[in-house]
This record gives C-alpha cells, sequence and structure tokens, in this order.
C-alpha cells in the first residue's frame, strides 16, 4: 500500500510546511522505498543547509545531523516514515515533538484511508445492489413465464375432463392423466406464489440498501 494511493498529497505537503513554520523544524516524509513524498521545504531551502546528512549517527552533536523519526501506519502496517530535522543550531526537545508530529500526521492519514476505503465500499456495494437487481428482475421474468405455462395446464386439465366425461367409461385413464395435470399445475402454482414472496422480500431489503431509488426493480 502507498501512502499516494489514497492520501490528498497536496494536504499533506501543507500539514508539513505549517508544522515547519510553527516550530522551525523541517519535516520530510518518505514512501516504504526510501522516495520523498512530502517535504516541509523546498529544495532551495535544501540546499542551504550544508552539512545535512541523514546517515550521521543520530547523536552527533552537529545541529545539521541531528534528526528524529516515526513510522506512519495503517493497520499496523508501515506505509512511510517522518523524519523531523533541527536545521539551525538550536537544540530540539525531540521527547516533545515527535509524539505530535506522530499523533498529527498518522491520523490524517488514517483519516484519509478510512475516507478511501469507505468510498470503495460504498462502490463496491452500490453495483452489488445493481447486479442484485438484475437478477431479481429475471427471476419476476421466469416467474411470469412459470404462471403462463400453469395457466395453459390448467386449460389443458379442464378440457381433458370435459372430454373424459364426454366419452364415459371409455375416457377413465384419460381423466385419471388431467386429475394429475390438475394437481401439478395446482403445485407448480403454489411454489411460484412461495418463490414470488421471496423475490418481493429480497426486493424490499436491496431497495433500503439502495443510493439512488432510481435504480431499484
Amino acid at each position: 500500500m502507498k501512502i499516494n494511493d489514497f492520501c490528498n498529497m497536496q494536504e499533506l505537503s501543507s500539514i508539513t510546511r505549517n508544522w515547519s513554520k510553527l516550530t522551525g523544524l523541517k519535516v520530510d516524509i518518505t514512501d516504504t522505498e526510501g522516495n520523498v513524498i512530502a517535504t516541509s521545504m523546498d529544495s532551495s531551502q535544501d540546499a542551504a543547509d550544508p552539512g545535512f546528512s541523514e546517515n550521521e549517527d543520530e547523536n552527533s552533536e552537529s545541529a545539521f545531523t541531528r534528526h528524529a523519526s516515526v513510522e506512519l501506519k495503517i493497520r499496523d502496517e508501515v506505509i512511510g516514515t517522518v523524519t523531523v530535522t533541527n536545521p539551525d543550531e538550536s537544540d530540539a526537545d525531540y521527547s516533545v515533538v515527535m509524539p505530535l508530529i506522530d499523533s498529527l500526521l498518522n491520523g490524517y492519514i488514517s483519516n484519509q484511508y478510512y475516507v478511501y476505503a469507505n468510498d470503495k465500499v460504498l462502490s463496491r456495494l452500490s453495483d452489488g445492489i445493481k447486479e442484485t437487481n438484475g437478477l431479481v428482475k429475471k427471476v419476476i421474468s421466469s416467474t411470469n413465464t412459470l404462471k403462463g405455462i400453469q395457466k395453459r395446464q390448467k386449460i389443458v386439465a379442464i378440457n381433458a375432463s370435459i372430454e373424459a366425461a364426454r366419452v364415459g367409461q371409455a375416457g377413465r385413464g384419460f381423466a385419471v392423466v388431467a386429475e394429475e395435470v390438475k394437481k401439478l399445475s395446482d403445485a407448480s402454482s403454489e411454489a411460484n406464489d412461495k418463490i414470488e414472496r421471496v423475490v418481493n422480500q429480497i426486493r424490499d431489503v436491496v431497495s433500503t440498501l439502495s443510493l439512488d431509488k432510481d435504480d431499484n426493480a
């Protein structure tokens, strides 16, 4: 995960610059690959810091090499580092400064991430609702088709019963078949009604979740 993927980098840079103005300390934010992605001072100011070296010992007495760092994390995953440097010869109390910058930047980045993550979840939810609505429409279309078949089955059963009665004893076997067709039609009708009730319940639930009421079936 990269900070640039979800964070407003312009706002992040603005925060570091404002922090630098208030404290007189330089702030650099690097990603997990060591690339500086936000800094409180532009390149001309960096050039005015002769003797600064991140590779020198943190405990050095040189004002240009003294710095401290904290990690930027999202759900315990390190996604970057904040390095605070004292650019002049005055001492900086890092025991006070670092917890503050840690809380400020980690809080901001966490907020940015959860806004980004929530947007993705809502987008997937919206897509899922639209897909569900499409499936509901298909089921409704299928149940309407079944209703048409059931009506024809009943008509066939009625006509068969009439013909069986007309021919008397000779049509007894035909009458039995007609009765079974009628029972099958009734059973299909009952099953179809149950499916329709379930589909309507699903549609009602989807309707309550939908972000766009115009998308409902």
